[in-house]
């Protein structure tokens, strides 16, 4: 396999006098078409000496750094007690366990159960791998006596016997943990940056070394860990009981802290998730809030703002598909009308510049907001697959479409406080990043003056899709006339509530597809999806497998290793061809097909991103 990076050529943006702010670099170069970049690396030529580059490494999951780290001490089992892991169980357990005893059609595995719960046994049977690490200067502003967060991120996996045949798999499940942030000193945080710099482009070992030897020195001990989030699917429920959705899926946000001075963890509230129950019960609180929303708009529309605790909620819960058309995914629509922003000077500001863009803006700063925007199946990042991976269960994006724009900002602003200058740390809107081009799947306004710039490319329109009748802010960029491979298909407004299980999609269009048929919801398909066969493919489409609904959940449910499944109970399809420069559209992944590129494919086809089907 062949790593790319994303060269972010920073030329020039040093002209400022010193101190001065920095504005973003873009548009940026991106991968070649098919490309597994596994580290996103930023370049700075210095004005007066063209021949000098820094390459910055603020993000990274190639598999044999990631390895390289494990064995050095940046495993789970190294960083977090077994006290420590216990509590994130237990408390995953509860949960689960509630819902169980709300919903008696939910149980463990696909035989008997309509709702599939998450299998609490994994905690203890399977393990969990590093799959990411990156450096978050962005956090500057949080707590400006330090010099950014350090992260590392975790995927729960299993390797098991099934029938005689070895089986392994990840699981939708991933585990963080943030590290100290190195303290200012007399450089600022150039010194610290620097450590996540060098003279020289590096992969694998050296890499590694390179972190191991800077930036990570020292940091790879219980006592610097800060805090643990935990984002896990704790219940799915197929197609075949959501019809009208594509399906359904919850997935549990929690937050934990160490103990002062004792071993182990305790819960901790998380950060711009407002509890919208108590704030609900509570009307001084209400306005409290509405009064620190109208005294920070400067941060909302950064994206820098921090909620104070006294607001914050402990768990969260959100849930696919449909993003933010769904009422459970914006908890500040659930606190607030648009209309009570409409006394607020919104023109001057960049991306909130009306009551329905501070609203979404809102949202999209929350916990569940951000993770259910352009997302992975409510993930960010999932980890590059090993080449032993099941074909039918890979991966070939393994990042979502803000996680990739985060990695370049990081990047770039890492270099610049390496010169001792400023960055801005200003972020777009998780569900469109400022050099969106309006593709295909991209989210565009409806007319809203708020969003005025998330426009289409030529020949496409901004197609409604699921935008509530009642809020009709968002669309999606689409075809006009006849749906291309790839495309939606089976268009329905939703009807919101903040009780997701009530979510309802209703009196559906179907669009006629240009080549093939259309997939519809009921077999999986969110929004539908129009598939056609594999000859004659236009240049935007690749062929790759379906598995055949029924006989494949038979297949499963007869406890037949899954492998086996794939390989015997699918059919070709022609799908939309996707990279990490052509991602696809919302609720949809980009999966490995068996030629080796990538294919967009409803989430829970694949296995490592259901609970349910796993031995």
């Amino acid at each position: 396999m062949q790593y790319r990076s994303f060269a972010l050529l920073l030329s020039g943006i040093f002209a400022c006098a010193s101190g001065s702010r920095d504005t973003e670099v873009g548009p940026v170069a991106t991968p070649n078409q098919g490309s597994t970049q596994q580290n996103w690396e930023g370049q700075h030529t210095d004005a007066g000496s063209p021949s000098q580059e820094r390459h910055a490494y603020a993000t990274s999951d190639e598999p044999t750094v990631m390895a390289n780290l494990s064995s050095a001490g940046a495993n789970l089992h190294s960083l977090l007690s077994p006290t420590s892991l216990r509590l994130i169980e237990k408390t995953l357990a509860r949960q689960i366990s509630s819902i169980a005893r709300k919903d008696s059609r939910a149980g463990v595995g696909i035989r008997g159960n309509i709702h599939r719960l998450f299998n609490r046994r994994w905690l203890r049977d399977g393990h969990f791998e590093l799959i990411g690490l990156t450096y978050r200067p962005e956090r500057i502003p949080v707590d400006s006596e330090r010099c950014g967060d350090v992260r590392l991120i975790y995927r729960l996996a299993y390797r098991t016997e099934v029938s005689g045949e070895v089986v392994h798999s990840r699981l939708p499940m991933t585990l963080l943990v943030e590290l100290e942030a190195a303290k200012k000193d007399a450089t600022g945080c150039a010194a610290e940056a620097a450590r996540w710099t060098s003279d020289s482009e590096l992969v694998g070992e050296e890499l590694a070394a390179h972190l191991l030897a800077g930036p990570l020195r020292g940091r790879l001990q219980p006592s610097q860990v800060t805090q643990v989030l935990v984002n896990a699917q704790i219940v799915r429920w197929p197609s075949s009981v959501r019809p009208d959705l594509g399906g359904h899926a919850e997935y549990s946000m929690l937050a934990f802290e160490p103990l002062p001075g004792r071993d182990g963890l305790q819960p901790k509230k998380l950060e711009n998730m407002p509890s919208v129950s108590m704030i609900k019960k509570n009307t001084q609180l209400r306005k409290d809030l509405l009064d620190w929303i109208g005294e920070n708009l400067a941060g909302i529309d950064e994206g820098t703002a921090i909620l104070p605790e006294r607001f914050l909620a402990t768990e969260a819960v959100s849930v696919t598909p449909r993003g933010l058309s769904r009422l459970a995914n914006r908890p500040f629509r659930q606190l607030f009308e648009s209309e009570e922003f409409a006394d607020l000077e919104l023109g001057d500001y960049l991306r909130i510049a009306s009551p329905q863009a501070l609203l979404r803006r809102l949202d999209d700063l929350s916990c569940v907001g951000c993770h259910q925007s352009r997302t992975i199946a409510g993930f960010h990042w999932l980890g590059v697959d090993s080449a032993e991976v099941a074909v039918g269960n890979g991966l070939h994006v393994s990042r979502s479409v803000p996680l990739m724009g985060d990695a370049r900002r990081r990047a770039q602003q890492t270099l610049i406080l390496a010169r001792g200058r400023t960055p801005s740390f200003s972020r777009p809107f998780a569900e469109r990043d400022d050099i969106d081009d309006g593709g295909i799947g991209a989210r565009c306004g409806l007319g809203d003056p708020g969003f005025a710039s998330w426009t289409c490319a030529e020949g496409l329109v901004c197609d409604p899709y699921d935008s509530p009748k009642s809020d009709a802010v968002i669309g999606v960029c689409a075809t006009p006339k006849e749906a291309a491979v790839g495309e939606s298909c089976e268009i329905a407004p939703l009807s919101q509530n903040a009780n997701p299980h009530r979510d309802r999609a209703r009196g559906a269009t179907l669009r006629v597809c240009e080549t093939g048929v259309c997939n519809i919801n009921r077999t999986g398909f969110p929004g539908g999806m129009c598939t056609s066969g594999c000859d004659g493919l236009p240049a935007d489409a690749t062929c790759g497998v379906i598995a055949l609904l029924t006989p494949f959940n038979n297949c499963l449910a007869r406890k037949t290793p899954f492998p086996k499944c794939l390989a015997e109970h699918v059919a070709p399809a022609g799908l939309r061809r996707c990279d990490e420069a052509h991602p696809c559209r919302d609720d949809y992944v980009c999966a490995q097909t068996p030629d080796g590129q990538g294919g967009c494919m409803p989430p829970y086809f694949l296995f490592q991103l259901r609970v349910d089907g796993h031995p």
